[in-house]
């Protein structure tokens, strides 16, 4: 009769359920998510995280627990990717190129300069792409859930106004990966390897001249207060991609994937609405025209910048992954120019 009731007490305890007063209650299974970025709250993509969270853990109704992180919280963007991999988080927030970029090098083709046109352009090209991308990112431990865009990079300087390419001759110019230093070194500047945590003080001491960057960063960030000058070059646009650990995603039940994807999703779609109403009305200028002196380039002179970066850099990438026997680069340009032919551009 003892053993019985042993027996029953271990399975009272493995299946959760306890009677009481007749009743019976099921001890729910909670999932923790944490989930972070290197940039921070306040910019589109740290708002679109912390929109994710809150969606997520109003509609998984206390099954999912989801926190998010911001900036250095966790360390730099590499290792928050790398921690991610490993599982010891379970999702990040990166720009592909120098994220999981760092382990599938032909990721960083999104940050080729003069790619994309606009918003929509950028959006048909990752559909394109994105069963090539989920094959590539699988056997690093990744599973993407989805991506999001920051508006167009510009260029900004500290010493001196920049109209054309000739004026970037000689400066020391960020550039996290090396697409942009390869782009960097054809318009005659040097390309410099920095973490965007250092960015900022890197300006100040003078180990990096100049860097890149959307309206919707550039004030957040404060970089009025340590560059003078703005080239509106709109030559890339800032892509991130929402990256989950696979091993936490399959523990999820069928249900709660559902909540997953449809929450990163609706976060999604809101961070690059943002995105789009800074960058179509202008709304990031004023707080920086306030500071910086602000320059948009003639039909001329963005002619050049693109004559100049685009063939070095798309040579760069397709000679070097061509050599390694890989066909990514390919499909890649082939989604563009299929995004393009739906869109009467070609």
């Amino acid at each position: 009769m003892k053993r019985v009731m042993v027996v029953a007490l271990v399975l009272l305890c493995v299946t959760g359920t306890v009677f009481a007063t007749g009743a019976v209650e099921t001890t729910q299974q909670v999932y923790k998510l944490r989930s972070s970025t290197n940039l921070a709250p306040g910019g589109t993509v740290g708002r679109g995280l912390q929109y994710f969270v809150d969606e997520l853990n109003k509609a998984a109704g206390g099954r999912i627990e989801a926190t998010a992180n911001f900036g250095s919280e966790l360390g730099t963007q590499r290792e928050q990717v790398e921690m991610t991999k490993t599982g010891s988080l379970e999702m990040v927030v990166s720009a592909p190129g120098t994220g999981p970029g760092a382990y599938i090098p032909q990721l960083q083709a999104i940050d080729l300069p003069y790619l994309f046109n606009d918003e929509e352009h950028f959006v048909r090209v990752l559909n394109g792409v994105e069963a090539e991308m989920s094959r590539l990112l699988a056997p690093h431990n990744f599973v993407a859930i989805g991506g999001q865009n920051m508006g167009f990079r510009h260029m900004l300087i500290k010493q001196r106004p920049v109209s054309k390419p000739a004026d970037l001759q000689g400066l020391k110019m960020r550039g996290p990966n090396p697409v942009f230093v390869q782009m960097f070194q054809a318009l005659g500047a040097s390309g410099v390897t920095t973490d965007w945590n250092d960015v900022y003080t890197s300006l100040q001491t003078g180990v990096v001249d100049g860097q890149m960057n959307p309206l919707s960063i550039i004030a957040m960030a404060k970089f009025q207060e340590v560059q003078k000058y703005i080239t509106l070059t709109n030559h890339l646009y800032a892509p991130y991609v929402w990256v989950i650990n696979p091993r936490f995603y399959s523990s999820l039940p069928a249900d709660l994937q559902r909540v997953v994807d449809d929450a990163s999703r609706t976060a999604i779609l809101a961070g690059r609405g943002l995105s789009r109403i800074i960058d179509a009305s202008d709304k990031g200028l004023p707080t920086l025209a306030a500071r910086m002196e602000v320059y948009v380039p003639n039909t001329s002179e963005m002619r050049q910048f693109r004559d100049v970066t685009m063939p070095a850099a798309k040579a760069f990438m397709t000679d070097k992954y061509k050599a390694e026997g890989t066909q990514w680069v390919d499909r890649f340009y082939s989604a563009i120019e299929a995004a393009e032919k739906e869109l009467g551009l070609r």
